[in-house]
């Protein structure tokens, strides 16, 4: 008896120390990361490219007829040189990537798809001078990101459009 009480916490405690992945539907992603501008696609396209540049983003790739734009952002750790060398291991650079799907709906409506990922390289120490480099990537799946980029999205079509374009 003693034996299965014994087993039964070990089990109860390692189980509640795992870790818990985010798991939403694609009808909820779709809400989080998609919507709707009252402006016409050429607008709304320069303008997510102004504010991913505005944002420190590299814009990597923008296709007009598409509607796609793939962006990212690297930030380097300048002491990862001396991390590895003092402890083995060090995180090199946080990395972000910004994918916008920018489609005209009829003249005066267009929808914004974001999606947002969000990671990590970090390299070790390996035998006789080798590093061994890892990159972890994550979609981000928390609401109030996508709201604040929609927000800053529209400010800035809202902007342009004071501007005359």
């Amino acid at each position: 008896m003693k034996k299965i009480i014994t087993c039964l916490c070990a089990v109860a405690l390692l189980s509640s120390c795992a870790t818990q992945m985010i798991t939403k539907t694609p009808a909820e992603v779709k809400m989080m990361t998609t919507k709707q501008f009252e402006s016409d696609q050429d607008l709304v396209f320069k303008s997510a490219i102004s504010l991913l540049q505005s944002e420190s983003y590299i814009v990597d790739r923008a296709d007009k007829e598409t509607g796609l734009i793939n962006a990212s952002k690297r930030i380097e750790n300048k002491n990862a040189n001396m991390q590895r060398a003092l402890w083995g291991s060090s995180k090199d650079a946080n990395t972000s990537k910004a994918m916008f799907y920018v489609e005209g709906i009829n003249e005066a409506v267009t929808e914004v798809k974001i999606t947002l990922y969000e990671g990590a390289e970090s390299s070790r120490s390996g035998y006789w001078g080798q590093v061994n480099k890892d990159t972890k990537e994550q979609m981000i799946y928390e609401p109030q990101v996508y709201q604040a980029w929609f927000q800053s999205l529209q400010a800035e079509i809202e902007r342009r459009k004071a501007l005359g374009r």
